[in-house]
């Protein structure tokens, strides 16, 4: 960790999320154990043309040749096994890793406040979640075992200073040239940063696409957003090319040390051998311990571009362990529920804009009681706080000032995931998964398949399922998910919802896609569970409001109570009727 920034090191360590790389000790302590025995072993090579040269050949003894070979030939087997069980260590680790620090991430975006979460889109996250590659490569990667490496420089040095002198000069003094030539690489950190968020735009646009891939064909507006994306793409090869060039610089940079040790060291022990002051076995033997020394500090300058995305990147995953969690400690479990709930003086507004102004609030000194098993209508105008209004029930969103209370307990001392076991929110969208139908009905919870099926005939699923190859164990989700009508998936996550029995049932105009016959079969299934279940019905349907015990109309910042219910009836033929949309 302390070849990050002190600010990227924070976040991960400020989060107590690096309890995922306990396993790092031991597997760096294996890794380091293997390093020392290979550059031990790497001291066969030279030594062995220190002999040869000067001892071996001058005397022509081939006895002592043969078992220099057998040594020298065993030394290089058994450096090649180590390095090939560093690698496998490494790889180990790095899979270790990713797949520790994935399931945390993935925790943490899951339990992450809602309002929080928001602020980000898809592809920035999915983009975060990539670092992670990043930082496995730093501790598994080739840079690991550089960097590991990068000590034994001293053995190597210390050798050839015993064998030839003051010729070690050579390469110290490159060394410390090519370390003060590393700090102006600089410029490849904020290159990588803005290629960054050069590829967060360009992703962003690519999923709002390919989202919306039917209104795009629909409006032909295909060119219109290939031109976009041209532009975007044009931002983003820039950044990329001049990542490139930063990266080339650091290659270059690598091999130019490489070559001037061998050809520093050349030069000036030729001058020593002519001087008589070194033989030729210590010229080859100080050649290539100059280059064992020196080999650790090009394979760091060479990856300089894998460390700052190393950098880069680990930044980026300690945002998402920025997000607050939604679960803090000490909140208490909420028990069974009646279904109660009770609004005082609940104000709600979702902060600062973007600008930094302070936003209006949604709702100010809201005040509302519904009883267990009631059955309550909610209208309004378009964008008037209706779902930010159930989100507050669900406690999805928080109050900014006030209480909200589910028979009697205050939302904000609840986990939220029990209070969710008890409240339902069945969204206007309804959301498959991919896998079966009926895995989409119990959320892949085999022991529910029997309930799951009995809503779904109570829907009309079973009608729309016979015309299906596969019935039930049809696949749907991602691509195959269009091929479904959206009012057919929103009885499947109305009946999704249900299996579960929730006490408070969240209703946001998840009808509006479904047909005439089918909203006929959903209001009965409602009507089975009026008084049973405390039901807020987000809708605009007569039929639907006329299920409702009260009926309370978002005006501004407030609610207000009052009757609905006259003049309807002469409405519901021309409003209820309609076809499944798709």
């Amino acid at each position: 960790m302390g070849f990050f920034n002190r600010k990227a090191k924070e976040q991960l360590e400020s989060h107590q999320h690096m309890g995922a790389v306990a396993f790092m000790p031991g597997g760096l302590f294996d890794m380091a154990v293997a390093t020392v025995f290979i550059n031990i072993l790497g001291l066969a090579l030279p030594l062995a043309m220190l002999q040869i040269f000067d001892k071996v050949i001058p005397e022509k003894d081939s006895a002592t040749l043969f078992w220099m070979v057998i040594g020298f030939g065993s030394a290089i087997i058994l450096e090649s096994l180590l390095r090939v069980g560093r690698s496998y260590i490494g790889g180990w680790m790095g899979a270790r890793f990713e797949h520790l620090m994935s399931c945390k991430a993935l925790e943490r975006l899951t339990g992450a406040n809602i309002t929080d979460f928001d602020k980000r889109g898809t592809g920035a996250y999915l983009e975060r979640l990539n670092a992670l590659a990043g930082i496995r490569d730093f501790y598994a990667g080739p840079f690991a075992g550089a960097l590991l490496d990068i000590p034994f420089a001293v053995l190597f040095l210390g050798v050839m200073y015993y064998i030839a002198g003051t010729l070690v000069l050579v390469p110290i003094v490159l060394i410390f040239l090519f370390s003060a030539a590393v700090l102006t690489l600089g410029r490849l950190g904020r290159a990588m940063k803005e290629r960054m968020l050069a590829d967060d735009r360009r992703f962003g646009f690519i999923i709002d696409i390919l989202g919306g891939i039917h209104t795009v064909k629909g409006l032909g507006m295909e060119e219109q957003m290939l031109r976009r994306y041209e532009r975007l793409q044009e931002g983003s090869a820039n950044a990329d090319f001049s990542v490139t060039r930063q990266k080339g610089s650091a290659l270059t940079l690598g091999a130019i040390l490489s070559g001037l040790a061998v050809f520093g060291v050349s030069g000036f022990g030729a001058l020593q051998v002519i001087d008589g002051t070194l033989t030729v076995g210590g010229l080859l033997a100080s050649i290539v311990l100059a280059g064992l020394a020196v080999h650790p500090l090009e394979n760091v300058v060479g990856l300089w571009a894998q460390f700052q995305d190393a950098k880069l990147s680990q930044e980026r995953l300690g945002e998402i362990f920025d997000l607050p969690i939604e679960k803090p400690t000490g909140l208490i479990d909420l028990p069974t529920i009646q279904g109660a709930i009770d609004f005082q003086g609940l104000t709600f507004s979702f902060g600062k804009g973007k600008d930094g102004e302070d936003l209006a609030p949604v709702f100010k000194n809201l005040n509302l009681s519904i009883e267990a098993g009631q059955t309550i209508g909610v209208v309004g105008s378009s964008a008037s706080g209706k779902t930010t209004l159930l989100f507050l029930m669900q406690g999805l969103l928080t109050p900014t000032a006030g209480t909200a209370r589910v028979d009697g307990y205050d939302i904000r001392e609840c986990d939220p995931a029990s209070i969710r076991r008890h409240v339902a929110y069945l969204p206007q969208e309804g959301v498959v998964f991919k896998g079966t139908l009926l895995e989409n009905l119990t959320m892949f919870r085999d022991e529910q398949a029997n309930e799951a099926l009995d809503i779904a005939k109570l829907l009309g699923m079973d009608n729309i399922v016979a015309n299906l190859p596969l019935g039930y164990d049809t696949p749907i989700g991602e691509g195959a998910e269009d091929k479904l009508p959206r009012g057919t998936r929103q009885r499947i996550a109305i009946a999704r919802a249900l299996v579960d029995k929730p006490r408070i049932l969240l209703f946001d105009e998840a009808n509006s896609f479904i047909d005439g016959a089918g909203d006929a079969m959903l209001r009965d299934l409602l009507v089975r569970l009026k008084g049973r279940v405390t039901l807020i019905m987000v809708t605009q349907r007569p039929s639907m409001l006329r299920l409702a015990d009260r009926i309370v109309e978002i005006r501004g910042d407030d609610l207000f109570e009052h009757d609905l219910h006259k003049g309807q009836q002469g409405q519901d033929q021309g409003q209820d009727q309609g076809q499944e949309t798709s």
